[in-house]
């Protein structure tokens, strides 16, 4: 079912995509910022970020002290392009950092500390307040932006999920072996699912797109889809030729 406007649309549309890793949010995210002509903004990255900041300056990840003295010592900027979301801590871009499995087995666990997404809130609502972007990750929806113009939760079979992240790291040039990838994947599913703080899940009025079967483009046009419908509804321009 189509979601439907709340109220008439008056600026750029925000769009959540949550779901889990290897579901193809950031494949879909990009590629639909760059049609829309709006912002991506990967809210994985912002959390890799911190999390490298962490294992750089060897700080415990359980000590929230010393983790909340950390975050209010950040000057943490984004500059966010349909291609990337590059991150940038103390005037040093961090992006090229981001994807090292060391940040890759703790970001989940960092993730959920109360000061990281204090700070990291705040930096997201921010990005979003004059609409026009299309923002990815586990809380979009629910927490993030939760009146949202339109939300959406991917999900797709863990093993498939699995042996898409293998070809991305295989792609940037990380070893990796596909089953310890979806058993990785498995155990951060858990993680993100049972965590106290902003947990993944899919939210009362997001639109569930299973991805197991689909290829890029035909998710893509499931979305494009959506939002034509929403703008219509609402008697707003869509944002994008017909």
């Amino acid at each position: 079912m189509s979601a439907l406007p709340k109220q008439k649309i008056k600026k750029p549309l925000v769009i959540a995509i949550d779901g889990p890793a290897g579901a193809g949010k950031s494949t879909t995210a990009k590629a639909l910022a760059a049609v829309l002509s709006y912002l991506y903004l990967d809210t994985g990255a912002l959390y890799r970020a911190m999390t490298w900041k962490i294992i750089r300056e060897k700080v415990d990840p359980g000590d929230l002290a010393a983790i909340e003295l950390l975050c209010a010592s950040l000057d943490l900027k984004l500059c966010m392009t349909g291609e990337e979301t590059q991150v940038w801590l103390n005037g040093e871009n961090v992006t090229p950092f981001l994807r090292d499995p060391a940040v890759t087995r703790l970001t989940s666990s960092v993730s959920a500390l109360p000061p990281v997404r204090k700070k990291l809130l705040a930096i997201q609502k921010k990005a979003g307040e004059k609409g026009g972007i299309i923002a990815e990750g586990r809380d979009i929806g629910t927490v993030v932006f939760p009146d949202a113009d339109l939300k959406f939760y991917f999900d797709a079979d863990a093993d498939v999920r699995g042996k898409r992240r293998s070809q991305d790291l295989i792609k940037q040039g990380i070893d990796t072996d596909v089953s310890s990838t979806i058993r990785d994947l498995k155990a951060r599913d858990l993680k993100d699912r049972s965590r106290t703080l902003a947990p993944l899940k899919k939210g009362n009025d997001a639109i569930i797109i299973d991805t197991t079967d689909l290829n890029p483009d035909e998710v893509m046009q499931a979305i494009l889809k959506e939002v034509v419908q929403v703008c219509e509804a609402a008697h707003a321009r869509v944002p994008f030729p017909a």
